[in-house]
């Protein structure tokens, strides 16, 4: 690997994971309140159970689905992982990076608009919401200046 200066700071791979949000702690929360309300008294039947069991079987894939939630950021590409899709987006084809929602810009949900040319014409965005968010926008600014950054 070359030897750069900071101002050409050289990453080979940064792995960014997606935030454990407010929706993610709410699956949790109420999959334990469901299990209490099980265990107590009185609240044996079978519709109680298979409430129990479908929220706990919903709370843990939106854990582990978290947990391979991770967006790579190398020299070449945007690389998202989500645990059953794939999507690598070249940095000249980013165009924008803004809030996810425009009326909450405080929102560290973040949108990253993209354009393909042709042959394989192509538009679309990627939705990140990454733990590092500072970090993250620090690497995409380095990587595609030509982008517009509304954050």
């Amino acid at each position: 690997m070359a030897s750069r200066d900071s101002a050409s700071y050289d990453f080979s791979q940064m792995r960014f994971r997606a935030k454990f949000d407010l929706l993610s702690w709410a699956y949790v929360a109420l999959a334990l309140f469901v299990l209490a309300l099980t265990l107590s008294p009185g609240h044996h039947n079978e519709v109680m159970r298979f409430f129990v069991v479908s929220w706990t079987i919903l709370a843990a894939l939106k854990i582990l689905s978290q947990i391979f939630i991770y967006w790579d950021v190398n020299s070449a590409c945007l690389r998202e992982q989500r645990p059953w899709n794939e999507k690598k987006i070249p940095w000249e084809e980013v165009t924008r990076v803004s809030a996810w929602n425009p009326k909450q810009p405080s929102s560290d949900v973040l949108a990253i608009d993209y354009v393909r040319p042709a042959p394989m014409s192509d538009r679309g965005s990627i939705i990140v919401n990454p733990e590092d968010r500072q970090q993250f926008l620090a690497n995409l600014r380095r990587s595609a200046p030509q982008a517009t950054f509304d954050v």
